[in-house]
């Protein structure tokens, strides 16, 4: 995506002020029993590609939803991945813990004046772009989409640290694909 027309921004308050706001209907969902319905609104919205419905839903998978939804630390990185390759800045800030290796990776690679130049990067926007592009490189190595996910059967998947070290195993070993697309 060097060249070319980007998608808009997600910029970071507004998919947070949003991200606020869905979990809110979710909650209140919850207080009053219907929150199948709610949810189901929730992933209809990921289905049109709402990069801030992707990052709620993948909120609630880090977790669970006590008798409702199975804790699934796999689905939750995945969904979390899918909205920052949809361009959620929030998302990508909440990503920061995972991928802070691949930035120092592709700001100390020898070619990074010429990356920034050909993507115009600014101080201001490296970050969200170069985690986006990370995001779109990862969830191309998994097939990620919004529909598969949604139809694999949830399953209870606590976090266990030996999937956090297969991640930045996989992780590490697309950076230089990711470098190589800036160029």
């Amino acid at each position: 995506m060097a060249h070319g027309l980007r998608p808009k921004v997600i910029e970071y308050q507004e998919a947070f002020d949003r991200f606020v706001e869905e979990r809110k209907i979710i909650n209140n969902s919850l207080e009053k029993g219907n929150v199948q319905q709610a949810f189901e609104n929730l992933k209809r919205k990921a289905m049109q590609n709402d990069a801030v419905a992707m990052d709620v839903i993948a909120y609630y998978y880090k977790s669970g939803i006590t008798n409702f939804l199975k804790e699934d630390y796999k689905k939750y990185l995945y969904w979390e991945l899918l909205a920052c390759s949809k361009g959620n800045n929030f998302a990508i800030d909440k990503m920061q813990f995972l991928f802070n290796n691949a930035y120092d990776t592709i700001l100390d690679d020898e070619d990074f004046d010429r990356i920034a130049y050909l993507n115009d990067l600014k101080e201001d926007s490296f970050l969200y772009f170069l985690g986006k592009e990370i995001a779109k490189t990862m969830v191309k190595k998994y097939k990620i989409n919004a529909e598969n996910l949604l139809e694999t059967k949830d399953e209870y998947n606590p976090f266990k640290n030996e999937l956090l070290i297969e991640f930045k195993k996989d992780l590490d070993s697309e950076i230089p694909i990711v470098i190589e697309k800036l160029k």
